[in-house]
């Protein structure tokens, strides 16, 4: 049991060091800023671009505060954040639609949501076992 309850509470912090992207249209160029979940920023992290049907077209990589500046964002559909330890993200921009308040959606997994759901409930289920 005791083996049991230290996998789930290790597993409980798998989400912890999520990843954020923030994208946004600044002054005709797509401003990128990726951080993690305390605020600080993914320094020297890997952005890759990519095309309409999902292809590579360039690897970047962010500065110290975690941003990075991109003035030829035609062709580019989505992007992808990555840094170290597996941690990843990514969010589609909206070209079209740029001029809107919202051009830019972020995509969430819905299966991270109901796995964390249930890392939680197996959490508070072991505690009530243990306190008996």
């Amino acid at each position: 049991m005791r083996i049991l309850f230290f996998l789930l509470f290790i597993s409980a912090t798998l989400f912890a060091h999520k990843l954020n992207l923030f994208l946004d249209f600044k002054d005709e160029k797509l401003y990128i800023y990726s951080y993690f979940n305390s605020g600080a920023p993914c320094k020297n992290c890997k952005v890759e671009l990519l095309d309409k049907d999902d292809k590579l077209v360039k690897t970047l990589q962010t500065d110290e505060n975690g941003e990075y500046l991109l003035a030829n964002y035609k062709n580019i559909s989505c992007i992808r954040v990555e840094a170290f330890g597996g941690h990843a993200t990514r969010g589609k921009i909206d070209i079209q639609n740029k001029e809107e308040a919202t051009p830019i959606t972020k995509e969430d997994s819905f299966l991270e949501s109901i796995i964390a759901i249930i890392l939680i409930i197996l959490i508070f289920l072991g505690l009530k076992r243990v306190k008996k």
